[in-house]
């Protein structure tokens, strides 16, 4: 019997129909009413789909939406995808490399390919003959003699006087679609399982990248759009200067190496050298300092015009807080409200906690709690640009740690930018960061082998953080009396 096409008017009629049975609850059993229920919550996905307008011009010649049609193409892909996989599986194994010595012929082939791109010309007929030499072997296996025979030997074997004219010990290799029930059959459903799982994945690592490129986020998307202007430009006259071809065959042969087991590993043990010792500290404090900066450079430039002309200066708050020892390694343990009466407040204009700003002279040392404050005569705050955390840490001897926090101990004293006494991978005791002595690079004067908040001195324990926050303020125009 032919199926009905999905329509609004036959799903409304059909939903009109699930929930009268779902009604009668006194005539109809559990199971019924939640098969019922099923029923409905699938009708009412169909008429939300088939209400939709139509995305693309093809949309006329695509096959309606039927439940029935999905199950009969969903079962035909399982059986007939595993070629699809074996291709997949043979790409990977390649990649991963699971057999060496193929893994460097095919690097050695594209590496001839990409620097001659005639034989590009080539790849197809070679790979027919691959297929061939493959389905042959099938048909005609090796004998084991001939399998431990030279290569010339074992080619004479293979092509004895009209072999092609007997018959064949071995039928061909079909293709031929596997049946529900069988092994490969579940082989393949994982397989589609774990595609769907890979297809997830790679959406949830492009999805927090969208936000640059739809201007939710409008100066990052400025700055990429004149970031791509200008490598644009510069790529017109630098790209014919560019070895084009060695390039790709590096960049390919990069990509194998990168997969190699021992790559990773390696690497992994570098980097760990790499930012252990004061030097680290000092070359990631370098850096995220050169970085604040280009930042900074960037968002001036987008600054309106008339703030140039009047002239504008950073004022600058302190965030305070102090630790709670509530949940060991949770960021929710420091807080400003667990600071005490007689020490300062949650929001100050000096990095003491105490003194007025450095800019402002006899300024108040207290802010409210949204950091907003008043402003000496002759300037206000400028309406685009709003507070901002000081990841470069100029103001701190020491440096600040990734969030802009420069961690204390309980008197405000030997700071860090980490939590030492707190982070098992943190020295114990803050270090000098700033000493030049080559011989103490890595005198960090020991890590803490467990957590015992309880024996650790005082001065092992970073019990307090501050970070500073910065905002620009524009002089006001003076009105003239004329």
């Amino acid at each position: 019997m032919d199926e009905a096409p999905v329509t609004k008017e036959n799903l409304t009629r059909l939903t009109g129909n699930a929930k009268s049975k779902q009604g009668s609850h006194s005539t109809v059993s559990l199971s019924e009413r939640t098969a019922g229920t099923m029923h409905t919550l699938v009708i009412n996905s169909m008429i939300s789909v088939s209400g939709e307008p139509p995305r693309l011009p093809q949309d006329k010649r695509k096959s309606p939406l039927s439940v029935a049609t999905t199950s009969i193409n969903f079962r035909g892909f399982v059986k007939k995808s595993g070629p699809l996989f074996a291709i997949q599986d043979a790409i990977e194994s390649t990649f991963m490399w699971d057999d060496w010595l193929w893994t460097c012929v095919c690097m050695a082939a594209y590496a001839i390919v990409m620097l001659h791109p005639r034989l590009l010309f080539c790849v197809a007929p070679a790979t027919m003959v691959i297929i061939l030499c493959n389905t042959y072997f099938v048909r005609y296996p090796l004998t084991q003699a001939a399998a431990e025979a030279s290569p010339g030997d074992a080619l004479r074997a293979s092509f004895p006087n009209k072999v092609l004219e007997q018959e064949p010990p071995c039928p061909p290799l079909e293709a031929r679609p596997v049946r529900e029930g069988e092994l490969k059959f579940f082989v393949h459903l994982r397989e589609v399982q774990n595609m769907m799982r890979l297809i997830i994945d790679s959406y949830d690592a492009i999805a927090p990248l969208v936000k640059h490129v739809n201007w939710s986020d409008i100066p990052s998307t400025l700055r990429l759009l004149q970031l791509s202007i200008f490598a644009t430009v510069a790529m017109f006259f630098i790209g014919p200067l560019l070895p084009l071809h060695w390039m790709i065959v590096l960049g390919g042969e990069a990509l194998f190496i990168a997969h190699h087991p021992w790559v990773k590993p390696t690497v992994d043990g570098i980097v760990a050298h790499m930012s252990s010792g004061k030097r680290a500290r000092q070359r990631t404090l370098r850096q995220r300092q050169l970085k604040q900066r280009i930042m900074d450079v960037l968002v001036e430039d987008s600054l309106p015009e008339y703030v140039w002309q009047r002239g504008w200066r950073d004022m600058e708050v302190f965030e305070n807080q102090r630790y709670e020892r509530t949940s060991v390694y949770s960021d929710n343990a420091w807080s400003g409200l667990a600071l005490y009466d007689e020490e300062r407040r949650p929001w100050t204009r000096g990095s003491d906690g105490w003194s007025g700003s450095d800019t402002t002279e006899g300024a108040s040392p207290l802010v409210s709690e949204n950091k907003d404050f008043a402003l000496d005569e002759g300037w206000e705050w400028i309406p685009s640009d709003g507070w901002r955390i000081d990841f470069g840490g100029r103001w701190s001897t020491v440096g600040v740690d990734a969030n802009g926090f420069v961690f204390t101990d309980n008197s405000w004293q030997n700071p860090a930018p980490y939590a030492y006494g707190l982070d098992k991978n943190a020295p114990v005791e803050p270090s000098k960061l700033l000493d030049d002595d080559p011989g103490s690079e890595d005198d960090d004067e020991g890590h803490m082998d467990a957590l015992n908040l309880d024996t650790l001195p005082p001065r092992h324990l970073a019990a307090t953080r501050r970070r500073r926050w910065l905002r620009r303020a524009v002089r006001v125009i003076e009105k003239s009396n004329a």
